[in-house]
């Protein structure tokens, strides 16, 4: 017996202290923490847990310097002295054989291993409930009331340990009532209730009286924990659960259950009166058919000593049935080894679950939050969480409510969003951290979730978004806490993004950079966006591009195929306002990209769309698409790229000087018009350490073989030299090749040269270039109305011409007169917008001059470009005086071209308003 329970400590207490993040326990520890110093439950702060828990476990936790080790050691205690009762109790009545399989029965039992191995109320309640079934045993077979009294004084502390020790003493009532129909002594069985009952009685009733007269709210916060809980729920639902309840917990231990069965039928069989003690337990679980709370097959726990007691009966008599046959030898063998393996075939259920709660282990998650906790509060301040037990573990105190935070609390409106903003306000309560997505069950219940979200992310900043074990945790503080560069980029009135934070910022070729963006909802936002990052080097060459649905996520969640928590990603178009989220993107660095620093830029547009909503600064000031978010590296890669796998569409793999290989190459256009930027991308192999610098040329010619223009690079980049490149390296270079303003319209030869001081090495030829020809005019024609307004350097307007009238529905004609004083090296787009008096946009035309034929970066010096749009009129505007606002953009980036007027002067938004226009 005691080597037995000694296996016991040793199986309930292997890695007990490997997980901390069990959300019930830390409540308990918080509220054990509070009372040991000096706070008064239920007063001070809401719990629904019991004195007789509370109080011994706060003094428990005190003395040892608030150990946990110490907390779940006292369980496991009182567990095994549970255990000791329960032995000593069957032992009375029904012999060793059915006291060791009943010990071993309930030791294993997994719900018995839950309440050994962590700091809950079900310890304490097993605890006093056996010690009151096993004084009743003495008692009544001895005719000793000093006993039963003693019966009634523990059943009372297990019902003011959890209330569902209450049932354990109702079992004890439906025995005495069966024995007065048995015995019809009914002198004797109302003696016998009073002895038990009087006692327990005064005992519940002295307990509840002292809190009701320290604390009002005592009957409120315990009761009302549990009958709030899926009130109103109809009786039919009600009765379903717990019929479910009763099916659940049969089918998860069917052997269990049958023995347990069998004993009851040996009772019977045999008229053991008292044994029957344990079997009249089973009928008060009867009261779960008429509670409308959630059910779990932890509440129970407290038949399990019973069911254990009738199942090692049930083990018994089937030893007693094979032992008892003539072959005693061989039989007494083939009953022991019946009743052992009916025994190891009724707990391999509770083994295996019992193998899975001890493998539990934290990585350091408990500790990595008090930390950040502790590092970023003082101790004095309040901070509110879904899981009181990280304030246990920091030693911070949350508000009286959010104390006492469940899944039923807040369900059942125990505790509502409300009171929880007037407790943040009142106790100024410096931090939240509030459980979203995975494992949310607490804050997210509240019957005003959603104005109890709206005011923490209108009032507190979002400081972090990290796991605590399994479950997601937001972090909402006072201050900023971002532990990343905090900016503020406005992003069309929409979005604004408040943060980043590079989690990796240095990365070879080939890998994902890492970053944290996080952002704020600024409005009702009509789609659903995406957001864009890309790599740049100083000369504007992509090197690296990511693009992921921006999205965030909250309470909602689905189970997935795999039985595994997922959560819902809810996109832009279904934010509320104020909507603040963290979220990770992957920039993806392209293979071979050189080495050396890079800068990063984000853009957040609609799918299908590239352009994107445009970034603003304080003054409403448009600043282009694109936002840039820091400065990356990209370091050597430790092993080179598989040729195979890199992105090249004219593969040569061609020797080109000794230790170099051309591996290929791409030409980003076959067709271009004059001004045009060609990009040509090349990827080399050094196949040894090279010592020479070679330069790359790049050269456009003619049908004839003439030479129309020619340019020199570095074949990677300027500070990346061949003669630094080592045995092995695979490098691509990008190199912008210009068609010049002037070149006629033909096909042109493109050929790419590797020269050595000047000599070429060896020429490749690159493809065909076709370039397109237009008509040009260097004639000022008649202009009907001159402006004479000019954009950038080289650009200007001299004047248009348009109708004064239109109609709602039809296009307003409208030709720009454009003229170059100098080459443009930028191709832009112009815009003309239909606006009215308050600047509301009544029609829009975009385009590249002359419908795309006429390119800025193609004008030459002097030429003049009419430029035709016809700008449709919305069918909704309605009649009234309207302006044509002009101006020009780069396409690639949403930037405007400066604007200013013939004198000069610069003009708003970098457009100019041309003749009134009356729309009918």
């Amino acid at each position: 017996f005691l080597l037995i329970l000694s296996l016991g400590f040793v199986y309930y207490s292997h890695r007990i202290t490997k997980w901390l993040a069990y959300d019930d326990e830390g409540g308990y520890l918080y509220a054990a923490w509070r009372i040991f110093l000096g706070e008064l439950p239920y007063r001070d702060f809401l719990t629904p847990q019991l004195p007789v828990f509370l109080y011994p476990g706060a003094l428990v936790l005190g003395t040892f310097n608030y150990s946990i080790f110490a907390a779940r050691l006292w369980a496991t205690t009182l567990t095994l002295a549970t255990l000791a009762l329960l032995f000593l109790t069957v032992r009375r009545i029904w012999g060793d054989v059915a006291a060791f399989a009943a010990l071993l029965l309930a030791l294993v039992q997994r719900e018995i291993y839950w309440a050994a191995r962590f700091f809950r109320p079900e310890a304490p309640m097993l605890f006093w409930g056996m010690l009151g079934l096993f004084f009743f045993a003495l008692g009544y077979s001895g005719k000793r009331r000093w006993l039963l009294a003693l019966s009634g004084v523990a059943l009372a502390l297990s019902t003011m340990s959890k209330l569902f020790g209450a049932l354990t003493m109702a079992g004890v009532g439906l025995f005495l009532l069966a024995e007065g129909f048995r015995t019809r002594d009914w002198h004797a069985t109302l003696t016998t209730g009073l002895s038990i009952g009087l006692p327990f009685i005064a005992v519940v009733g002295a307990i509840t009286g002292l809190f009701s007269l320290l604390t009002p709210n005592f009957l409120d916060a315990v009761l009302g924990h549990h009958l709030r809980q899926g009130s109103g729920t109809p009786l039919v639902q009600v009765v379903k659960k717990g019929l479910f309840l009763y099916w659940d917990y049969v089918s998860s231990q069917p052997v269990y259950t049958l023995l347990s069965v069998f004993g009851i039928g040996v009772i019977i069989w045999k008229r053991e009166h008292l044994g029957s003690l344990f079997a009249w337990q089973l009928p008060t679980a009867l009261s779960f058919l008429l509670i409308s709370r959630g059910l779990q097959g932890r509440h129970l726990t407290y038949l399990v000593p019973s069911l254990a007691a009738l199942a090692g009966r049930g083990v018994s008599a089937l030893y007693c049935i094979m032992s008892n046959h003539r072959e005693r030898s061989v039989i007494s063998v083939l009953g022991a080894v019946a009743a052992v393996a009916s025994l190891a075939i009724a707990l391999r259920p509770h083994w295996e679950h019992n193998a899975l709660v001890a493998s539990w282990e934290e990585q350091e998650d408990t500790r990595t939050w008090v930390s950040y906790i502790q590092e970023h509060t003082a101790p004095d301040d309040a901070v509110m969480s879904d899981y009181p037990g990280l304030n246990f573990y920091a030693q911070r105190r949350t508000t009286p409510k959010a104390a006492g935070i469940s899944r039923g609390a807040a369900k059942g409106g125990q505790i509502t969003g409300a009171e929880l903003i007037e407790e943040i306000e009142t106790y100024d309560v410096k931090m939240v951290l509030l459980n979203v997505a995975h494992g949310s069950h607490q804050f997210v219940m509240l019957r005003d979730y959603e104005t109890f979200k709206y005011y923490l992310q209108t009032n507190f900043y979002l400081a972090m978004r990290r796991k605590y074990d399994y479950r997601l945790l937001e972090v909402y503080a006072k201050e900023d806490l971002w532990d990343g560069t905090k900016v503020n980029a406005d992003f069309g009135h929409q979005l604004e993004l408040t943060g980043y934070r590079w989690e990796e910022d240095r990365v070879a070729p080939g890998h994902d950079l890492q970053v944290s963006l996080r952002w704020h909802g600024k409005t009702t936002m009509p789609e659903d966006y995406l957001v864009t990052l890309r790599l740049f080097d100083s000369r504007g060459h992509v090197w690296g591009m990511g693009s992921k649905r921006l999205v965030d996520l909250d309470k909602g969640t689905y189970w997935d195929e795999r039985g595994l928590e997922r959560a819902i990603l809810y996109p832009t178009s279904q934010w509320p306002p104020g909507e603040t989220t963290i979220q990770l993107f992957q920039l993806p660095v392209d293979p071979a990209t050189p080495p050396g620093e890079y800068t990063a830029r984000l853009r957040v547009h609609a799918e299908g769309r590239w352009n994107g909503l445009q970034t603003l600064d304080k003054e409403d000031n448009y600043k282009g698409y694109d936002f840039q978010i820091g400065h990356t590296s990209v370091i050597p890669a430790e092993d080179p790229p598989d040729p195979a796998a890199l992105p090249i569409r004219q593969r040569t793999n061609t020797a080109v000087a000794p230790g170099l290989r051309l591996l290929g190459f791409n030409v980003s256009q076959e067709r271009a018009y004059p001004g045009d930027t060609l990009i040509i991308s090349t990827f080399w192999n050094s196949t040894a350490d090279l010592s020479e610098d070679y330069t790359w040329q790049l050269a456009l010619a003619d049908g004839i073989g003439q030479t129309w223009q020619q340019a020199s690079y570095s074949p990677v980049r300027s500070d990346l030299p061949t003669s630094t490149w080592r045995k092995g390296q695979i490098l691509c270079g990008k190199h912008d090749f210009v068609v010049d303003a002037g070149t006629p319209a033909g096909e042109y030869a493109l050929e790419g040269a590797l020269l050595q001081d000047g000599d070429p090495k060896k020429t490749i030829y690159l493809g065909s270039i076709t370039v397109h020809g237009r008509e040009r005019s260097f004639e000022v024609p008649s202009i009907p109305h001159m402006l004479n307004a000019h954009f950038g350097d080289h650009i200007t307007l001299l004047g248009y011409a348009m109708k004064k009238e239109a109609k709602a529905g039809d296009d307003l004609q409208l030709t720009l007169y454009w003229q170059a004083d100098g080459n443009v090296r930028v191709s832009y787009n112009v815009f003309t917008h239909l606006v009215n008096q308050q600047n509301r946009l009544w029609g829009q035309k975009d385009g590249v001059p002359k419908k795309g034929d006429a390119p800025t970066t193609s004008w030459l010096r002097g030429e003049i470009i009419e430029d035709g749009y016809a700008i449709p009129v919305q069918e909704s505007a309605p009649p009234g005086i309207y302006r044509v606002a002009v101006g020009m953009y780069d396409s690639e980036t949403g930037l405007r071209l400066p604007c200013t007027n013939d004198e000069g002067e610069p003009l708003e938004s970098d457009r100019i308003l041309l003749a009134e226009v009356h729309v009918k």
